[in-house]
């Protein structure tokens, strides 16, 4: 969910997404089973960030959450350009990393940067 560009790449990914394996040890995806669509179906409305706002008014995007042990640890791709469409050029959005320098940092760019083609500015410790 958290890598997902889309609705359409979301679908993509269940449908590639590994569930068993045969009984000749190959991987049976969502897709050979003919649930790609349905898993779908049921997280279409999961692609898109939840809007929030902190104490001091300022709009928060919380979407795919820091949860590093089912996750990658960082906020979504999604999120991250919704924010930065709505800040503009000249503004400036802040993301989740996750679990520090050692997991979420190295996560943070090794894979959701690779995979959305965004590149930080700046990095914060």
């Amino acid at each position: 969910l958290a890598l997902a560009t889309g609705l359409e790449d979301m679908r993509e990914r269940l449908g590639a997404m590994v569930v068993g394996a045969s009984r000749s040890r190959k991987p049976v995806t969502a897709d050979d089973l003919g649930i790609g669509g349905a898993l779908t179906v049921l997280m279409k409305d999961a692609i898109m960030p939840t809007l929030m706002q902190t104490l001091e008014g300022t709009p928060v995007l919380v979407h795919a959450g820091p949860f590093a042990n089912i996750a990658h640890g960082n906020s979504s791709i999604v999120a991250d350009q919704i924010a930065l469409k709505l800040v503009g050029k000249k503004g400036y959005v802040v993301t989740e990393a996750g679990f520090g320098a050692d997991i979420g940092m190295e996560k943070f760019f090794n894979i959701k940067c690779r995979y959305s083609g965004l590149r930080p500015n700046c990095v914060l410790l």
